[in-house]
């Protein structure tokens, strides 16, 4: 049988922004990958209304970039976008562990709970809940009303946490041959993508810096912008591992306090 993966993530987005090369690489090698979107990414817009917004980053742009990149399954849990911070992280933890125990993956990918300069509450909330579902997953008696439902308990082997900051990055893979790939993904997230120009230009604008990038900034043409920005991304990360193209990962397995 194949190995499988399951991704916990907090947006629409967050995937290809930060691991989509490695998806890439991973389906390619074979392996199963399951997603699961934990807030209904209703406010990631200047110009479209939540519920327009919710109906297409969620049900037609995920779903498209899930079948683009050969997902296995996507899920969105459906708490509303920028306020998962007001959840108790025993519900969503709780999630997650049924998540952990119904696809009983081989490896989990997260964000980094301890990772530094992360402004986000979603991407905050949703790591500290990953990790402590990942790190009790397979004891008995974390929700042992689970096991009613046919989810045993299990012990996810290896835990790879992705940052905005790479400061604590471990491990790297080699996305160079699936960068297009990443950059086609991410271009499928049409929402997002025009609000990622957007928040660019304004920033910019704002602080006056970096204008001479104002030109490449066209929302409705923004393949050129997304594509040199995360190859340039992936370029600085890629230093960090002398590769030409790299996502990096602070990675955990259970055997850690082994030595």
């Amino acid at each position: 049988m194949g190995k499988s993966a399951l991704l916990l993530c907090a947006h629409a987005d967050d995937t290809e922004f930060f691991a989509g090369g490695t998806v890439a690489k991973l389906v390619a090698d074979g392996w199963t990958v399951h997603e699961v979107i934990a807030t209904d990414n209703g406010k990631g817009s200047f110009e479209l209304a939540s519920s327009d917004l919710v109906a297409r980053s969620r049900d037609v742009e995920a779903r498209a970039v899930a079948r683009f990149l050969g997902k296995a399954s996507v899920e969105f849990l459906g708490y509303p976008d920028g306020e998962l911070g007001a959840v108790p992280i025993l519900t969503i933890r709780e999630q997650f562990f049924r998540q952990i125990r119904r696809r009983r993956p081989d490896l989990v990918l997260t964000f980094d709970p301890f990772a530094p300069f992360e402004p986000h509450p979603d991407h905050r909330a949703v790591a500290w809940a990953a990790v402590e579902a990942v790190s009790f997953s397979n004891f008995p008696l974390y929700h042992p009303e689970h096991r009613a439902e046919g989810l045993e308990p299990w012990l996810v082997p290896e835990r790879w946490y992705f940052a905005k900051s790479s400061i604590h990055f471990d491990s790297f893979v080699d996305i160079g041959p699936f960068l297009d790939r990443k950059i086609d993904a991410l271009c499928l997230h049409e929402s997002q993508m025009r609000l990622m120009i957007d928040d660019t230009r304004q920033g910019i604008e704002a602080c006056q810096a970096h204008t001479e990038y104002l030109p490449m900034l066209d929302r409705d043409h923004f393949r050129p912008a997304i594509g040199f920005m995360v190859r340039e991304l992936a370029k600085r990360i890629g230093r960090q591992a002398g590769l030409d193209a790299a996502e990096g990962f602070r990675r955990e397995t259970a055997a850690d306090l082994l030595g």
